[in-house]
């Protein structure tokens, strides 16, 4: 019978000799614990030394790699050197075959709990093949080498200065003893300056079990775990400390509970006596042929009463919005009279300040699973024409900054609001560099759209539905931006005849083909001016950026017509509106969130109505869907379906259809349809 002796260098548990079974043959196991006793395991090394198949020795620190070199702990090098006969391996080059591919595997299949989230590495020295892969996924590492092992109270953030630190302390870790007081314990006990804490408030934290096991464990409570091996002790321990997750990278290989990464490899050696000392391409065999990979273990769920946070970023519409804040309602309230003078300087002032934290949202709660969610609202301090004047990058930073405060607040994920949402590339570089994922709300707004669109249309009674196709002419002004292009793709499909307006040509006639295949129906016309068509339309979707320049003749528009203003600030003021009392002109993109809601912002709105792209935010929260659902500027018209779907289970709403004026009431449609009568009976 093959024999195995396992030394696990930081391990105390007491010696065992067991059979275990392993790929249809039994082979005896042999293990010791020598915790920290250099001298106990050479003597165990020279007692075993030609009596064993191999030697697997465990707990040691690994060699060190950096650019242009490595280096190995003095002692590690003598142990693994220290038998005769036996071969003695340390699971080494198995890590290094098999990590990096089948963490890579394994965050491709859980993006959403291994992606754009805060990572704490307790010694990335050692865990460099696994930190490549998490950098890939746009994870946000922190590093405490400088504290694990000098107790220097920083830690690093890229690879770079890893490297530095590596090669700069390489003849301080080659001097440093080997004991079980040199493993940093990081208690919550103890008082950390800022980046301790920062690292200590990771959401993943990534280690090696031997080591793991040493420390302080209050600070991995609700906190997922990334360790080579896990021991069933070594579970339980976690479990008992409140752990979430773990993820194992080595699986249980159902040959006993003593398996580790230097034992694993002893046992392949073992299955290969023809092989003096099994090599990278072995390994390699051996990995396929077991079908090895990483395992993701719940210890202790989330209790479902448990609120999930998202977070949601605004900024003020204009510049009475800047008094918006509780702090300056007072100025406000008390010096009216000198409010439009200080507008201006305000509004410059202001937006040289960080962004801040709003306010709350509390009461969401779904109708499709009961799950209560709570919103944290930030604020940018930039009116529109300020955030556009800006350079993109310094936008960029901001939002970025406030995600990352809302990260370390708890929420899952973030929105982004209004202008925040256009500026530059649309959220891509701020979802990149975000600790959670980002969302614009767009695809919500675009369904929120419709809807309103939809009502407001049947209240006013001037299209004919046959079919299930509306027997009118529609509009979309904006029609090659991100709302404005779903919108017409799904417009298209409901109506008779479409009319897209945009200010590049070539846009237009890239999208009318796109609607063509979609709608084969539908009449679809494109121009660059909406003035000749309006005569004729039913209903005007306005979704630009015009920051309140105007888009269209109001004059020119056919009675009856519905014209939904998704754009804000608005692209159709209140003094155009009240030109034409046989318009309608409403606002769209606000929609009720369900439960017993309490918003302790001025959003501008009321009651629990909030903006669509907040609601989308929300939306996902409660589907437990955390991942950035909607970003650039071309929504995917089947993520509008998609999270349509999502907000009717969950019960979302639209709100009462709002104007410029609040609430519209259903007087006011009847009113306006009869001003519309009479102005089309003269026509005749």
């Amino acid at each position: 019978m093959r024999h195995i002796l396992s030394l696990a260098f930081t391990l105390t548990h007491p010696y065992f000799d067991d059979v275990i079974e392993f790929q249809g043959e039994k082979i005896r196991l042999t293990q010791y614990g020598t915790n920290f006793d250099v001298e106990l395991t050479k003597r165990l090394i020279e007692q075993y030394d030609g009596h064993v198949d191999a030697i697997a020795l465990s707990g040691l620190p690994p060699v060190i790699k950096f650019k242009g070199g490595e280096f190995i702990h003095p002692v590690s090098l003598e142990l693994k050197h220290y038998a005769k006969e036996s071969l003695i391996v340390d699971g080494q080059m198995l890590k290094d075959v098999y990590l990096p591919w089948a963490m890579r595997q394994f965050v491709l299949k859980n993006q959403l709990i291994l992606s754009k989230k805060r990572i704490g590495i307790y010694s990335a020295s050692f865990q460099v093949n696994l930190l490549e892969v998490l950098e890939e996924f746009q994870n946000q590492i922190l590093m405490a080498d400088p504290f694990y092992f000098l107790r220097l109270p920083f830690v690093l953030t890229s690879s770079e200065q890893l490297n530095l630190f590596v090669k700069v302390g390489g003849n301080l870790f080659r001097k440093m003893k080997l004991k079980r007081s040199q493993v940093a314990d990081f208690s919550l006990r103890k008082h950390y300056p800022s980046a301790l804490k920062k690292f200590l408030n990771s959401d993943i934290f990534v280690g090696a079990m031997n080591t793991v096991n040493l420390m302080d464990l209050d600070h991995l409570k609700d906190k997922i775990l990334i360790v080579d091996f896990a021991t069933p002790e070594f579970e339980a321990k976690l479990r008992a400390h409140g752990v979430a997750k773990v993820v194992t990278c080595l699986p249980h290989l159902d040959v006993g509970p003593f398996i580790n990464y230097a034992i694993f490899e002893a046992l392949l050696q073992a299955k290969s006596p023809g092989t003096a000392h099994l090599d990278e391409n072995d390994l390699l065999g051996w990995i396929q042929r077991l079908h090895l990979g990483p395992e993701l273990l719940e210890l202790n769920s989330k209790k479902d009463s448990e609120k999930t946070k998202f977070a949601f970023i605004i900024h003020p519409l204009n510049k009475k919005h800047l008094f918006y804040h509780p702090k300056l309602k007072w100025f406000t309230k008390n010096f009216p009279q000198v409010l439009e003078p200080l507008e201006n300087t305000a509004e410059e002032i202001i937006s040289m300040l960080p962004g801040i934290f709003y306010g709350r949202i509390h009461g969401v709660k779904s109708e499709k699973n009961g799950k209560e969610v709570e919103g944290l609202i930030y604020s940018a301090t930039e009116t529109p024409r300020k955030i556009m004047e800006k350079d993109p990058e310094v936008v960029y930073r901001r939002l970025v900054r406030l995600a990352e405060l809302a990260s370390q607040a708890g929420a899952g994920i973030i929105g982004l609001g209004a202008y925040t949402k256009i500026v530059g590339d649309a959220g891509v570089t701020v979802a990149r560099r975000s600790p959670i994922p980002v969302t614009t709300g767009n695809s919500l707004s675009a369904a929120s759209t419709l809807w309103a669109a939809k009502v407001a249309v049947f209240k006013m009674g001037m299209v004919v539905e046959k079919n299930d196709i509306m027997q009118g002419v529609c509009m979309v002004v904006g029609a090659t931006g991100s709302i404005g292009a779903v919108s017409a793709k799904l417009l298209a499909q409901k109506w008779k005849k479409i009319i897209l307006v945009a200010p590049r040509a070539y846009k237009l006639l890239e999208l009318k083909g796109e609607i063509a295949q979609l709608a084969p129906h539908c009449d679809i016309q494109v121009a660059t001016d909406p003035g000749p068509y309006l005569n004729e339309c039913h209903l005007v979707i306005t979704t630009t950026s015009s920051r309140g320049e105007k888009i269209l003749e109001i004059e020119k528009v056919r009675p009856g017509c519905v014209i939904c203003d998704v754009s804000r600030p608005f692209d159709i003021s209140e003094e155009e509106a009240l030109k034409r009392p046989d318009v309608m002109v409403i606002a769209s993109g606000e929609v009720e969130l369900p439960g017993a809601v309490k918003i302790t912002v001025n959003l501008g709105l009321h009651g629990n109505v909030v903006y669509a792209c907040l609601a989308e935010t929300a939306l996902l929260a409660m589907e437990g869907k955390l991942e950035s659902f909607t970003l650039s500027r071309n929504i995917n018209y089947e993520k509008v379906i998609e999270i349509d779907r999502l907000a009717r289970e969950h019960g979302v709403r639209l709100s009462h259809i709002m104007g410029h004026q609040g609430i519209i009431s259903d007087e006011e449609f009847e009113l306006c349809r009869g001003h519309a009568v009479e102005a089309l009976s003269k026509k005749t």
